[in-house]
């Protein structure tokens, strides 16, 4: 019987259509305790605030969700976090595991993943266990993992294992679903990102795969790692990630990965090729992406650039309307960015320019603006909000010191412009004056380079 227990709740849910089935933790105190007691088709809706937990799905066909769910708030998913710091057993320490062949109908949404170190797991192909899955462990299983912040785990301990890697997600013998993802400074000893092992035909879309870290075991592989079957990796943003040996941004090995329409750009290896190694024969086959020194691989190389991909921040990754990554992506329609219904034959925000693909995790009929999460220079600015609708009340910065801030303005269209350039700000909260005429981005510029980016729907 499905439970509501709060007339607000209530509202919530029918407006939008949605049934919660089991609600944490108002009716259970954890996520795990809501999942033991779910049946197939249930959603478990998980209220914003810190869970310490190391969590199985036990096969189950379930949807375990933050409030992102019904709001579409990213706020919902950066303060909605599964901690997995805390194991009870060290042996399995990944913060989420699917383990018991689930399938795309096991559904987890819309949280910050964090604090996971990896569960010894064993490999039967290579007759070898493993510590991975820092933050995300699947294994013969092909769950669906969509609109989550997947940071700042790590997959390293290799006492008793043959290797350890996979720092943020490791997913092996399966056909999972990874869109819209944020898969950001994780660490591992190999597959600093992600680890992807005989996964023959899975698509990764939409994730932004960035500040990910490998040591270098088994040659490192800083942001991707893909093992013996060939997989695809579509529309995603592949920066700044690091290797302590080769493949700071993807290692392919012993096959051929397809890369289309991704941004591969500033990654760095130690010992040679920063963006893509081929190693024990494999290759990569890429079109139309943006490589930095480029590539020879597999493939024609058709549509490939190699030109800054001029972000506006390296919080959210999101494009300069002088990007050469904008509208340069695959030309076949299958891979438009959908069409904004105000402004046809324009694409719909965070896409931009026209209809056609834009490189990068923005591109494409996937392109989310819940990759959107803003996080600023908190020694400084600790918080910038406003009204949203917007009409011209201005933006509250709140500040930890007096300093200095430069502010730019970029309409949806592209168009841009410096509002104001040193604005002093004091210490506390304060209301900057902005008057815009459109729906567009706000930028703010701390004197230590970060950057902020806000979002204002104009009224």
């Amino acid at each position: 019987m499905k439970k509501i227990i709060t007339l607000c709740m209530f509202i919530a849910i029918v407006q939008t259509g949605i049934a919660a089935d089991l609600l944490v933790p108002s009716q259970y105190s954890t996520i795990q305790a809501a999942i033991d007691a779910a049946s197939s088709g249930d959603v478990i809706l998980v209220s914003p605030g810190t869970y310490t937990e190391n969590i199985n799905f036990l096969g189950k066909a379930i949807t375990v969700t933050s409030n992102f769910h019904i709001s579409q708030n990213p706020i919902d998913i950066s303060s909605t976090i599964i901690d997995g710091s805390q194991a009870a057993d060290p042996e399995f320490g990944s913060c989420v595991s699917f383990v018991t062949n689930e399938n795309e109908d096991s559904i987890l949404k819309g949280f910050t993943i964090t604090g996971g170190t990896g569960t010894k797991t064993y490999n039967a192909v290579e007759d070898l266990y493993f510590r991975t899955g820092g933050g995300i462990l699947i294994n013969q299983a092909s769950p669906t993992i969509v609109y989550n912040i997947i940071r700042n785990n790590q997959a390293i301990a290799e006492a008793g294992v043959a290797g350890a890697g996979g720092g943020g997600i490791r997913m092996g013998f399966g056909i999972p679903v990874i869109e819209n993802n944020i898969i950001k400074d994780n660490m591992g000893g190999y597959a600093g990102g992600i680890m992807i092992a005989y996964c023959e035909g899975a698509v990764l879309k939409n994730n932004i795969i960035a500040n990910n870290v490998a040591t270098g075991s088994f040659n490192g592989g800083g942001g991707i790692y893909v093992d013996w079957e060939p997989i695809t990796l579509e529309n995603n943003t592949i920066v700044g990630n690091y290797s302590g040996d080769r493949g700071g941004g993807i290692i392919s090995t012993g096959t051929t990965t397809i890369i289309k329409n991704c941004i591969i750009f500033g990654n760095e290896a130690d010992v040679g090729a920063n963006q893509i190694y081929k190693r024990f024969g494999g290759d990569a086959e890429t079109t139309y992406c943006n490589i930095e020194d480029g590539f020879s691989g597999a493939g024609s190389e058709e549509g490939n650039i190699d030109e800054d991909p001029g972000f506006i921040d390296t919080n959210n990754y999101y494009l300069l309307p002088s990007s050469a990554c904008i509208d340069a992506g695959n030309p076949a329609a299958s891979f438009n960015d959908l069409e904004d219904p105000d402004n046809l034959g324009n694409a719909l925000f965070p896409s931009m320019g026209t209809l056609r693909n834009d490189i990068g995790a923005y591109g494409g009929a996937g392109a989310k603006e819940v990759l959107s999460i803003t996080e600023i220079d908190t020694s400084i600015i600790t918080k910038i909000t406003a009204p949203n609708p917007y009409n011209n009340e201005g933006i509250r910065i709140e500040s930890s010191e007096t300093t200095f801030v430069t502010i730019w303005f970029y309409t949806l269209l592209g168009q841009s412009k410096m509002i104001r350039k040193d604005i002093p700000i004091s210490q506390g909260v304060q209301t900057i004056p902005m008057k815009i005429d459109s729906t567009g981005l706000v930028v703010v510029e701390t004197p230590r380079g970060k950057r902020a980016t806000l979002k204002l729907i104009k009224q």
